[in-house]
């Protein structure tokens, strides 16, 4: 694996770990310090905006304590400063489908748009890959 891409991999497991450690601080730092960033939250309507992105994040981990996800089974690939990322979300024993993608800013990976859904049913990659996302 590249270095470019284990960079990328660290940034989508960082966008997790600051989910599941419900760290609006975390978050924020994941995201990309522009104003047109986007994100599809489950039964969400598209949020177009960084202070929307961020709004929504606030409210999501508000009291939250640490909430059971991890990104499982990511399957990773970088377009020059483009970088993607498509992965399971394991929350318990519920299971949604994330796209999350990235823009390369000043040497670093930063999201610009999360998009997460339902499945209709479970793959076997996401089950057996359920395992947490490894701590860097």
């Amino acid at each position: 694996m590249s270095a470019d891409l284990a960079a990328l991999e660290f940034a989508n497991d960082a966008f997790y770990q600051a989910f599941a450690a419900a760290s609006l601080d975390a978050m924020d730092a994941v995201w990309a310090e522009q104003p047109n960033v986007f994100c599809v939250h489950p039964g969400w309507p598209p949020i177009t905006s960084r202070a929307e992105v961020m709004a929504s994040w606030r409210e999501i981990l508000a009291n939250a304590g640490p909430i059971p996800v991890t990104g499982v089974a990511p399957k990773a690939t970088i377009f020059g400063d483009l970088g993607l990322v498509c992965c399971y979300e394991r929350f318990a024993n519920q299971h949604l489908v994330a796209s999350n993608l990235f823009i390369r800013a000043d040497g670093r990976w930063r999201m610009i748009h999360h998009h997460a859904g339902p499945l209709a049913r479970v793959p076997d990659e996401a089950k057996v890959g359920n395992q947490p996302v490894p701590r860097h």
